[in-house]
């Protein structure tokens, strides 16, 4: 069954004061993205966890009839302010791919860890996206390593259960790099675009679709009806 896998970073209102290059090229306004909620809803989907997800890939048991699976990368303040509440307003549920590193950092564009326990205890994922979010062909074993162990056991101390699953620091993977992400004792991971052809055979390389800058992903013919 296809299911598919929406990337979401930044969230803002169109003209957003003091924003980024990069957050600029990711940002998805409030409207624009009630507008897709209200799309998935209207057309009966499903939003389910990436860690749902990939469980059943890993059991091969049944997804629910037009599942989803929302995620939103890195753990922008913004994806709490606006996205949030929408998710809520339609009871859909969301994972979020945290950069340990950056909670309550002097990186004020990102949540705070009461935010992110937050979103955990009303039921939203929280999963693993690096402590630093370097670019791991950058990195030797060892640090590598490390970025991904520690990211896993941070949020396990701090949201008292398990962390399974994980998203690539900008999408960039490899043989060797899905090799550490398995050993490090994830059961699965998100990577980037790439054909809908996903299975229990590519679960450390699950593809995804990104959304940026408005642009409605229902439109492009990438969803099935």
């Amino acid at each position: 069954m296809f299911v598919p896998i929406l990337v979401y970073h930044s969230f803002g209102p169109a003209k957003s004061v003091n924003e980024s290059t990069m957050q600029k090229y990711y940002r998805v306004t409030a409207s624009a993205f009630e507008a897709q909620m209200k799309y998935l809803a209207d057309n009966k989907y499903h939003p389910i966890k990436f860690s749902t997800y990939v469980d059943s890939l890993k059991n091969n048991t049944k997804f629910p009839d037009k599942a989803i699976v929302l995620t939103f990368d890195d753990g922008w303040a913004s994806q709490y302010k606006y996205a949030v509440p929408i998710l809520e307003k339609y009871h859909f549920t969301g994972t979020f791919f945290i950069i340990t590193g950056y909670a309550n950092s002097k990186y004020k564009a990102y949540m705070s860890w009461d935010q992110i326990k937050e979103l955990d205890k009303k039921g939203m994922d929280i999963e693993s996206h690096s402590v630093h979010h370097f670019n791991p062909l950058k990195l030797s074993t060892p640090q590598l390593n490390k970025e991904l162990v520690d990211s896993k056991k941070t949020l396990e101390e701090k949201l008292s259960h398990p962390i399974t699953t994980y998203a690539y620091p900008d999408y960039i993977q490899n043989q060797a790099i899905r090799d550490a992400v398995k050993s490090a004792g994830y059961i699965g991971a998100r990577a980037g675009w790439g054909l809908y052809k996903n299975s229990v055979d590519n679960i450390f390389r699950l593809h995804s679709l990104e959304v940026v800058n408005n642009l409605n992903p229902f439109s492009e013919k990438r969803l099935p009806d």
